[in-house]
Formats: structure tokens, C-alpha cells, sequence
């Protein structure tokens, strides 16, 4: 819910600088291919209860397209938005690879919630956060408070990600016709 709130409000930002939607169709995004594999890939594998051999292959390739996702937002560093993106799944990998998986903190379940922090079996991209997490302030442990519909934990990753959509929604492309050559 929260990444449709970032499109909303990175369309919304690109109206009110005066930005036109129709741009946005123009966009280019080199690896434009790969990435969008790799983001059907970064959001679908952790939606697979898998457990065992097939939990750990899950994991592995789960954890190997944050580098190539890495790689993709490097090259395109010069976009609006992709130097956050970059960083975001960068704090998000170094705190995965080092834990295992993103370590969730029941203190901060609690904090939005008021419910105890637990993993579903076979959900194989988190972990619970404990006194022994490495890079413990990287894991998913900032409480969001809001409705239940926004209500979420997410890492320090996850909110530069978000920014990252944001800022490349809002300010990719010609700022208008005249700074594109185009003229009016």
C-alpha cells in the first residue's frame, strides 16, 4: 500500500511543478528490461511460503537481485530519485545478507500494533530482531502509526526507497517542452 502511496504522491508533485504525465511514457531507464524483472522478482519471491532446500534457493535468489537492482539504479544514477533507490536497497542488503533475512522487532510491531511480533512459516525474507541482529537499526524497526491501512514497520532502506520513487516519479524527464528542445 505504501509504494502506491509514494506513486500517488510522486504523479501528484510532478502536476504541481508543472511536469506533464505524458513525459513520464518518455522516460528512459537504462536496463530498463532487467530491472523490470528483477522488481517482479524482488516482490513476488517473498510472497512464496516455500520451506527447506526450496526456502534457502528462495532466499539466495530472493537476496541476489538487490545487487543487480543496485547495479541498475547505479547506472542511472543521474535520474531524479535513483541515488535514494541505490542506497535504500543497499542498507537493505547489507542487513539482510548479514541477518539471514530482514530483521523485524517486535518492539516496533507493538508500537503500531499493540500485537507480538511473529514470522508466518515459511516466510523466508524476515527474521525476528534480537539482542544478537547485526546492523540492528537497519532492520524494520521504525513504527509508522496511522490507519490500518498505512500502519506498517518499515527499515531506514525502505523509507529512502520510498523517497527514491517519489523523487524519480515527480522529477524524471523535461521539467517542460521548452528545457526538452521541443519548444512551445
Amino acid at each position: 500500500m505504501i509504494i502506491l502511496i509514494c506513486l500517488a504522491l510522486g504523479l501528484l508533485m510532478r502536476v504541481a511543478s508543472g511536469r506533464r504525465l505524458s513525459d513520464l511514457g518518455h522516460a528512459r531507464v537504462r536496463g530498463e528490461a532487467g530491472l523490470m524483472v528483477l522488481l517482479i522478482a524482488q516482490a513476488l519471491l517473498p510472497l512464496l511460503r516455500l520451506s527447506g532446500v526450496a526456502a534457502r534457493v528462495g532466499f539466495v535468489v530472493w537476496l541476489a537481485t538487490f545487487p543487480m537492482l543496485i547495479s541498475v539504479a547505479w547506472i542511472n544514477r543521474r535520474q531524479t530519485g535513483m541515488p535514494a533507490l541505490g542506497v535504500g536497497l543497499a542498507l537493505n542488503f547489507a542487513v539482510i545478507a548479514l541477518n539471514g533475512g530482514m530483521p523485524v522487532f517486535p518492539e516496533a510491531v507493538a508500537a503500531v500494533s499493540g500485537a507480538a511480533a511473529s514470522i508466518p512459516a515459511g516466510d523466508f525474507a524476515h527474521v525476528l530482531g534480537t539482542v544478537a541482529t547485526r546492523l540492528p537499526w537497519l532492520g524494520d524497526v521504525i513504527p509508522l502509526a496511522g490507519p490500518d491501512w498505512l500502519r506498517s514497520v518499515p527499515s531506514a532502506g525502505d523509507l529512502l526507497l520510498y523517497i527514491g520513487v517519489v523523487g524519480f516519479i515527480a522529477g524524471v524527464g523535461p521539467a517542460s517542452a521548452a528545457d526538452d528542445g521541443r519548444g512551445k
